[in-house]
């Protein structure tokens, strides 16, 4: 792990901002190939709404963060901007991007092109179900990174645990638990995010209904965090409640003076599964009436291209058939 920033030159770089970078990356170029199969939005306009959702979703999940050890930031108010330096909340990334998503999409109704808008509110509903379904792996892909970038910084660490799987920080990193390992926390939530990538990629080609894809991201990683929460050490993630479950505690080998429940992530998980069900159900029931369908802009568009090019082939057919009749002048 490399928790210390390293110097390239004046360049004070972080590892831990560098695998979020190549995540971020590697999502909105997948995701361009993505809306270029289902047509969602022209290139320059996908780029456009790429790089915003991701800005407000880093803005937001860095002002969850802040919230969480608020005295620290207070007394250095130039360290909230060191998005590099680590410390983000995961849930405030989606929960920032969804709210830029529904203002692009649904308030104002913009379509799939610059400029345009469509023309109800039902059918930006449709398209931001759509780009969920589009962005759901490719979230799933950029957090795969970045809780590598957590292991890099010694953040998210597991629970002093001393077997097959433990991990050993470095002396002077955040995680260091005096020559003690810990639970692989950010590998193992990595590889769970790898799996729920390959899945949902499988799972966007055969599903039935818009933002079934999304929605069973929302019902998986949840559960998944959920669980991994309870083998965390680190205390700055903050309890809704503290409850006492010294049996449970015993059972996973875990300290019983460190609560394993119910920890902010383990309250929202517990709220976004809850919905997610719930709206497969609803989801479950537009799909018997099959996808609604698609807006054919494109064909549209490439039609208009296409009577172009047919005048343009007319104009140039007459000129030649005008040229061949008149006769040429000899000397």
């Amino acid at each position: 792990m490399f928790y210390e920033p390293f110097h390239l030159g004046p360049l004070r770089i972080a590892p831990y901002g560098i695998m979020v970078a190549l995540g971020l990356l590697a999502a909105i170029v997948l995701g361009g190939r993505e809306n270029q199969r289902i047509k969602l939005m022209t290139p320059e306009l996908f780029e456009k709404v790429a790089l915003w959702t991701v800005l407000w979703g880093l803005i937001v999940s860095r002002l969850f963060y802040v919230f969480t050890d608020l005295d620290r930031f207070m007394a250095n108010p130039g360290s909230i901007i060191a998005i590099w330096e680590g410390g983000l909340v995961f849930y405030g990334g989606p929960i920032g991007s969804a709210l830029y998503l529904v203002y692009h999409f649904v308030i104002s109704r913009h379509g799939p092109k610059e400029g345009t808008k469509v023309a109800t509110i039902k059918e930006g509903w449709t398209r931001l179900l759509r780009f969920f379904d589009l962005g759901a792996p490719m979230l799933a892909l950029a957090h795969a990174f970045g809780r590598l970038g957590c292991l890099c910084a010694g953040c998210c660490f597991g629970a002093v645990h001393e077997g097959a799987l433990a991990l050993h920080y470095p002396e002077g990193s955040p995680a260091y638990a005096a020559g003690m390992g810990r639970y692989p926390i950010p590998l193992i939530e990595s590889g769970i995010e790898l799996m729920l990538f390959v899945w949902l990629m499988n799972l966007r080609l055969k599903k039935r209904f818009h933002g079934q894809v999304m929605l069973h991201y929302v019902i998986f990683y949840p559960i998944a965090r959920f669980v991994l929460e309870m083998f965390r050490g680190d205390t700055v993630r903050g309890y809704v409640m503290r409850l006492d479950t010294p049996a449970l505690n015993q059972a996973l080998g875990l300290d019983p003076s460190m609560p394993v429940m119910l920890t902010t992530s383990q309250f929202i998980s517990l709220f976004v599964i809850t919905a997610a069900i719930v709206l497969i159900f609803v989801g479950k029931k537009a799909a018997a009436s099959g996808l609604p369908p698609d807006s054919d802009w494109w064909t549209e568009e490439a039609a208009a291209e296409g009577e172009d090019e047919d005048e343009e082939d007319g104009e140039e057919e007459e000129a030649a058939d005008e040229a061949e009749q008149t006769p040429s002048a000899k000397s």
